[in-house]
């Protein structure tokens, strides 16, 4: 796995947190157009809907220094993963089980769809760590993906 993927990833995921935020500083925006124009306040009751529009894209951006660390520091490795039944989409998470591991997952705090229909064909990501508090790099090869997972133990 090359820099020049590893950049492009990470470029393609900083558009996603800027859209992410723009869509959350637009709702709160239409938030506030609809309570000026129903002159009620009660419409502010949809101020969480905002923050959690938001949410994917500061994720990403409070996690991305830890990523480029993480991707400099350790080398990039496949490893062939499975989801984990019943466990497949939590929330907005993914849970993921490595081939060989005997219950050790890796957690993913956000996956986008054509993420996930990527890993499911392959069945594969590519790992750069995990470093001593369990974190680690994760990248797909094909859909540009790269986020930060936890290696949990259950």
């Amino acid at each position: 796995m090359g820099e020049e993927w590893t950049r492009r990833c990470l470029v393609r995921e900083d558009r996603r947190a800027v859209r992410f935020i723009g869509l959350a500083l637009l709702s709160f925006l239409a938030v506030w157009l609809v309570s000026v124009w129903l002159e009620s306040r009660w419409v502010f009751v949809l101020i969480p809907l905002c923050v959690e529009f938001a949410v994917p894209g500061l994720r990403h951006f409070f996690s991305r220094r830890t990523v480029r660390r993480i991707a400099a520091g350790f080398p990039w490795h496949q490893v062939a993963v499975t989801f984990v039944p019943g466990r497949a989409r939590v929330g907005r998470q993914a849970y993921l089980e490595t081939a060989g591991s005997d219950r050790t997952f890796l957690r993913l705090p956000e996956m986008p769809e054509r993420v996930r229909e990527q890993v499911r064909r392959t069945g594969l990501v590519w790992l750069a760590g995990p470093d001593e508090r369990g974190r680690t790099a994760v990248l797909t090869r094909g859909t540009p993906f790269l986020t930060l997972g936890r290696v949990v133990i259950r």
